[in-house]
This record gives structure tokens, C-alpha cells and sequence, in this order.
């Protein structure tokens, strides 16, 4: 197998019979003691969504024939993560809109398949926002959002998320799409507005 980092051609120590995985975290480490984390991963000239793909899972190196890997400063790619999620906020709010609206034109089967897909979208965005806000040390609660602190607006959201979880399990429908239009759509304005705080500290502080 051929291994890349940043364009560098780089020995492979591992056996063919070792996880895929097991390459991407042994570089990720030795990435780390330069301050650098991997931000890109293609195998065979495809990228991958991420160390979770399922293509990496049940991937061996005698599988693969060629891994290349992109890094990048952790700030950097913080940075270009933040603006990402934000640029998704639109989309999110969206789509609340629209579950709602299947729902309450009694098409709960359709409107249940676009609550998987956005309440699985969001997962992914915030997971990806809680590891930018952790690699470059800032804090929910510093920034202010509506005269009220960013980390109070997310508690706010997760405890209607939460609920969400629960209306559907017990299919009180209407509620849901009560919830989904006038309490969660309204509030993504505010995350997106926060996350944009976010970005304006992360610029302001030092490299």
C-alpha cells in the first residue's frame, strides 16, 4: 500500500493484515506531536466521510492500494469547521419547516423520514461543533446570543430534542410538529448567530 501525508510519501510499518484504522491513528498521533491533525482521508482516490466511514471500518491494508491523508493546523480547521456548520444552519431550519408540514398534512411516514434525516444531520454538526470549540479552548458560555449565553440556548435545544425523542416514540404527531415549527425552527437563527461569535473569538485570539 502507498501511503501520502500532506503529498510526503510515508514508510508503512504495519502488516497487511492490520486495520486501515490502525494506519490513519498511528499517523494521527505522530500528526499530533506537530500540532497538526488530519482533516482530509482518501483511500484509492476517494474521500472518505470521516475515521467513522464504513469503508475505513472494514478496511485492511492489504485491502487498500493506496491511503492519502491531509493535515491541517488545528485552529485552521476549526476555523474552516465553524463556518461549515454555520453555512448548514439554513438547510436545518429548512427542514424542521418542512417535517412539520408533512406532518400536519397527515403524512407522518414521509414527515418521519425527514425527522431521521435532520435530527442525524444535526448530530453530526454539533459533534463537529463541541470538537472545534474544544481543540481551540473556547466556551459556550462567554458568548452572548440575545442578551442570554450560547450555552444556555443549546441546553435550551437539546432538552427540546430530547422531547422530540419522546413524542415520536408515543406518535403524539401534532405536538411534534408544533415543537419542530415554533420552538426549534425559530431557534436556529440564534445557533447560527452564535457559531458566528464563535469564529469572530477564535480570530481573535493569538496563533
Amino acid at each position: 500500500m502507498k501511503l501520502l501525508v500532506d503529498k510526503m510519501p510515508v514508510e508503512v510499518v504495519e502488516t497487511d493484515s492490520a486495520q486501515l484504522s490502525d494506519v490513519i491513528e498511528r499517523v494521527s498521533k505522530e500528526l499530533q506531536t506537530r500540532n497538526r491533525v488530519i482533516s482530509e482521508i482518501y483511500v484509492n482516490g476517494r474521500m472518505m466521510g470521516g475515521w467513522n466511514d464504513p469503508a475505513i471500518e472494514k478496511r485492511t491494508v492489504a485491502d487498500c492500494d493506496d491511503l492519502r491523508l491531509i493535515s491541517e493546523e488545528p485552529r485552521k480547521l476549526a476555523h474552516k469547521v465553524l463556518y461549515d456548520i454555520a453555512g448548514y444552519m439554513n438547510q436545518i431550519q429548512e427542514a424542521l419547516v418542512e417535517t412539520s408540514s408533512k406532518i400536519q398534512s397527515r403524512n407522518e411516514q414521509e414527515g418521519m423520514r425527514l425527522l431521521e434525516n435532520v435530527t442525524t444531520t444535526w448530530a453530526e454538526l454539533y459533534h463537529g461543533l463541541q470538537n472545534a470549540v474544544t481543540v481551540t479552548g473556547l466556551d459556550f458560555h462567554d458568548i452572548m446570543v440575545d442578551n442570554r449565553s450560547f450555552l444556555e440556548i443549546n441546553e435550551e435545544m437539546h432538552q427540546y430534542l430530547d422531547e422530540i425523542s419522546t413524542l415520536v416514540q408515543e406518535q403524539r404527531f401534532l405536538e411534534l410538529s408544533d415543537i419542530l415549527e415554533y420552538e426549534i425552527a425559530p431557534r436556529i437563527p440564534l445557533i447560527r448567530e452564535g457559531i458566528y461569535k464563535l469564529i469572530k473569538e477564535l480570530e481573535k485570539k493569538p496563533h
